[in-house]
This record gives structure tokens, sequence and C-alpha cells, in this order.
């Protein structure tokens, strides 16, 4: 008899799969990040030695940074001290540039007035001057001009200027070659010029000996002339 067979059961293994977790699950079960402890810092109390002990480095760096405001104290001083004296200058010479054109036309004019003065006709109060000028009226000056044209005469004198009698004297000394030869500027005087001067001339005791030695010299005539025109 022929066995029959059962059919055969076939065991399936059935595995279970992992169930799925949601983001907010898992948002649930990460732990929260821990934040660092920070740290106070301590204050450390300085000692009395540390607070005395400076350096040698650091007492030279005061001096020098004193050293460098008191050189700027004095630099500024010199500057403040330096612009002055430049002011002072400048007035300074503006005053001696004022004073050197009053000075200037001060001279001009008394040069002006004083060859207004010579060139004026003035009386001749001596008869040794008037008989000098009659006598030699010719006479011409160095670029062969005459001196005096015509004389000229007031009520009572002869009238002839300062320069007209100095020109008239040196020019008679000239043709009488009366210059000194060793000593140009000292004049050799003849009996005219003595009269003329008498108070140039050398004077001499009874004795004759000399007391006052001549002197007859070009810069000694204008004054000399100046008797002549004095009343």
């Amino acid at each position: 008899m022929k066995r029959t067979s059962a059919p055969a059961t076939t065991a399936t293994a059935t595995t279970t799969a992992p169930a799925k977790t949601s983001k907010k699950e898992v948002k649930e079960a990460t732990p929260a990040p821990v934040e660092p402890v920070k740290a106070e810092p301590v204050e450390v109390e300085a000692t009395d030695a540390d607070s005395s002990e400076v350096s040698p480095l650091q007492v030279e760096a005061q001096n020098l940074i004193e050293m460098a405001r008191q050189c700027q104290t004095i630099l500024q001083n010199l500057i403040k001290g330096t612009r002055a004296t430049a002011a002072n200058i400048k007035r300074l010479e503006r005053d001696v540039k004022r004073l050197d054109k009053k000075s200037r036309k001060s001279r001009e004019n008394r040069a002006s007035n004083g060859n207004k003065g010579l060139q004026q006709l003035k009386p001749v109060y001596t008869s040794e001057m008037r008989s000098f000028f009659e006598n030699n009226k010719t006479l011409t000056d160095n670029d062969g001009q005459a001196i005096v044209d015509n004389l000229t005469y007031d009520s009572d004198h002869l009238l002839v200027s300062r320069k007209q009698a100095l020109k008239l004297v040196t020019s008679y000394i000239r043709a009488h070659k009366l210059q000194d030869d060793a000593n140009k500027r000292k004049i050799n005087m003849d009996s005219t010029l003595q009269a003329l001067f008498p108070e140039l001339c050398a004077v001499k005791d009874k004795k004759g000996k000399v007391t006052q030695e001549e002197n007859c010299y070009y810069n000694t005539l204008m004054k000399a002339l100046s008797r002549h025109f004095t009343a």
C-alpha cells in the first residue's frame, strides 16, 4: 500500500524590520551641549617687594622723558624769543632806514643852502679885499673862465660872493706860483696875501723869534675870508 506523504509545510522565518524613529525623537534623544565653565581671573595682590622694585632701565627711561619735556619747553621758549628778536630787528631796520633818509635829506638841504650862501652876493667890508678884486678882476679859473665879469657895487660896498672870493684867491696863488713845492697844500704868502690874511701870517716877537708859524693852507682860506664879509 502506497504511503501517502502529507504535504510538507515550509516554515518561513519571519524577520521583524526595525521601527523607524522620527526626527523629533532623535532631537529629544540628543544630549544638550555642555557649556564650558569660564575660569575667573584670579587677582594677585602685589606685594611690597614687587611695588618697590624698579629696574634701572625704567629709571633711565623716566629721566629721558623728563629731559625731553624740558628740552621741548626750552625749544618753545627759544622759538618765541627768536620771533620777538626778528620782529625787533625788522623794526630797527625800518627806523634806521627812516633816520638815514631823514639825515640824507638834511645833508642835501644843508649843502644846497650852503651853496646858495656861497653864491650869494654880499658886501665886502674891508679895503684889502676890495682892492684885491679891483686889481685882479681879469684872473680866470682852471677852465679859463672869467671869475668876475663885472664888478657890482651898492651905495658903499663892493658886492661879491664868497665863492668868487675863494676862486680869485686860488687863481692869484696859481698865477704867482705861491704853492709850496714840498707840501702842495701849503701856500707861501706874499705881501698881498699877508695883507688879506694877517691871522695866517707868521708872528715874531721883538727879538725876531717866531712865536706863531705861518698857517696859510688851502683848507684855511675859506675861514680866513669870513673877516672880509663881516661888518
